[in-house]
């Protein structure tokens, strides 16, 4: 099944789970790892993998990654490069970049009092602009379920958003 059109497919789909950590909020070297990573295992099981299922298998693996590396830090509690980031900017932007910045801060805490799934779902849908059909692909499940989890994510979402103290 290894040939140069699954690679290149790969390397293609590849972009797009880099993309979705980014969004998810991993920095840039823990996204590179997991990448990585995620590229080494894929190719390692190319055999086993159904090829027309690729890209839900590179976000499976990817987003098992992802999960693992922030848990094992959520235990060390470091402060992290996206933290540094932050400080960098709130020091040198106007106050449009502030309020920005707060804002993002607060949908960034919203997401992350919903359930890992969906987070997922909100930033596949409305940050990486994905269709229906692809995030579907993604989940190994029918459109009208994803839609239907959507449809629930979207609720839970303004549910904690009203809740949240944003003065």
């Amino acid at each position: 099944m290894r040939d140069e059109t699954l690679e290149q497919l790969i390397l293609e789909e590849v972009k797009l789970v880099y993309k979705y950590l980014k969004k998810m909020g991993a920095s840039k070297e823990d996204t590179e790892d997991i990448v990585q990573e995620t590229i080494y295992m894929t190719f390692k099981n190319i055999d086993s993998i159904d090829k027309n299922k690729i890209r839900a298998w590179l976000f499976k693996v990817a987003i098992n990654n992802y999960y693992n590396l922030y848990n094992k830090k959520k235990k060390q509690n470091n402060i992290s490069f996206s933290d540094l980031e932050y400080l960098k900017i709130f020091n040198e932007s106007t106050e449009d970049n502030v309020l920005i910045e707060e804002k993002r801060r607060y949908i960034e805490k919203a997401l992350d009092l919903l359930k890992p799934s969906y987070k997922e779902l909100l930033v596949f849908k409305y940050v990486m602009d994905l269709s229906y059909r692809d995030i579907a692909s993604i989940f190994d499940m029918k459109e009208e379920k994803i839609k239907v989890y959507l449809y629930r994510a979207r609720n839970k979402f303004k549910e904690i958003w009203e809740g949240l103290d944003i003065g």
